[in-house]
């Protein structure tokens, strides 16, 4: 797919727009995955502790070099509707892991030392998907309607 031509207003004039590459949803669920994974790991590895704001770093990086061609798409994906319903959701979805493991662990001692690895990959899965899935939503709807 090639990246559509604009004129003086923001609407493109033809072809299809080109989605984020699916790298970048990985960043993203990495990036918010980042704190349970450093809490998990940092009393073994303490450079772990610096994974957030390293992750945080190249994703501010590659928001205003690589990105910066599509960051008027990011900005309409991630202020969709469903953008913020996804928001919502891995909120709620982390309050229920925190509360439901903390019960779990609290009948089965093995799994309380795993209690933020199992947050953060499932967070991590559920963010990298629930934004390409969004992202591929609104895109299919767009280029549905300049394809008309």
């Amino acid at each position: 797919m090639r990246e559509a031509e604009t004129t003086a207003g923001t609407r493109p004039v033809e072809g299809d727009i080109e989605g984020l590459p699916g790298w970048y949803f990985v960043l993203v669920g990495l990036l918010v995955a980042s704190n349970d994974l450093s809490v998990q790991f940092r009393d073994r590895y303490g450079w772990v502790a610096f994974l957030p704001l390293v992750l945080l770093a190249v994703h501010l990086t590659l928001w205003f070099t690589l990105l910066s061609r599509r960051r008027r798409y990011l900005r309409a994906v991630w202020r969709s509707k469903q953008a913020l319903a996804l928001v919502v959701v891995l909120v709620a979805l982390r309050l229920l892991l925190q509360v439901g493991l903390a019960k779990l662990t609290d009948e089965a001692a093995p799994l309380h030392s795993y209690r933020h690895l199992v947050i953060g990959l499932v967070m991590l899965v559920v963010t990298t998907a629930g934004a390409w899935f969004d992202q591929w939503l609104v895109l299919r709807v767009l280029n549905r309607e300049t394809n008309r």
